[in-house]
């Protein structure tokens, strides 16, 4: 009867969330069926700009992703700091939704008020295959975030070994370095992640390089020497 009244289809949350924008954070896919069927506006946002389709991909709701792409939703639309719905489904590693995404056009290389790209969130939170369908689709392996971390420092960091491999094997550049002058091999080397020290070093990662006077050796030294101090402390 609310339906057919059509009084309550587009009625707001103080939060500025639509029925449809709610009914595809739940996952509800008959219900957003039912709305999108009403004339519900695919495009309408929260105070945040979060829209339907964002949510939806935040989630990993396929079907409702499904649904509100057929009726023409804005695909790129970011919320207010910047992130696509590509952005916030690579994020969070939903696989299925990133490849619906870009199936349908989705802009692989937009990125966030931080500069952060879809493949950079991915790498930092470690999820391969998403990394490998963003390159699949010519995502742009060395774009930095704002203070300069390439895909390849992040992942290095975090020690993230495949995505480590993956990178290096599309040539992402190895010898990159962050605004303060940090490579992947000095940030894998201040982590301690030796399988990832390993694997840039036999990809010619710069074993000579300084960042404030610290050398790579003093920065695996020293690491190791903690290391061993812990085992033997146990």
């Amino acid at each position: 009867m609310l339906i057919n009244n059509y009084k309550n289809i587009h009625k707001c949350r103080d939060s500025g969330s639509s029925p449809l924008f709610v009914a595809c954070q739940g996952g509800h896919t008959e219900v957003v069926k039912m709305l999108i069927n009403n004339k519900a506006d695919v495009n309408e946002c929260n105070d945040k700009d979060i829209s339907p389709l964002f949510i939806a991909s935040q989630n990993g709701h396929k079907e409702e992703v499904r649904m509100l792409i057929k009726n023409r939703a804005d695909i790129n639309k970011c919320k207010d700091t910047g992130e696509s719905p590509l952005y916030i489904a690579c994020q969070n590693g939903h696989n299925e939704v990133v490849q619906l995404l870009i199936d349908n056009k989705a802009d692989i290389n937009k990125y966030n008020n931080r500069e952060t790209s879809a493949l950079f969130i991915a790498c930092q939170n470690g999820y391969t295959e998403v990394v490998q369908m963003l390159i699949n689709n010519k995502a742009d392996i060395n774009k930095c975030i704002d203070t300069g971390e390439s895909p390849l420092y992040i992942a290095s960091q975090k020690g993230h070994i495949e995505v480590v491999q993956l990178l290096i094997n599309n040539k992402a550049a190895i010898k990159k370095c962050r605004d303060i002058g940090q490579s992947p091999l000095f940030i894998a080397c201040h982590q301690g992640h030796i399988k990832v020290i390993q694997m840039l070093i036999r990809n010619k990662a710069d074993f000579v390089y300084r960042f404030w006077r610290i050398t790579i050796v003093r920065c695996l030294s020293e690491w190791t020497y903690r290391s061993s101090s812990d085992i033997n402390s146990e």
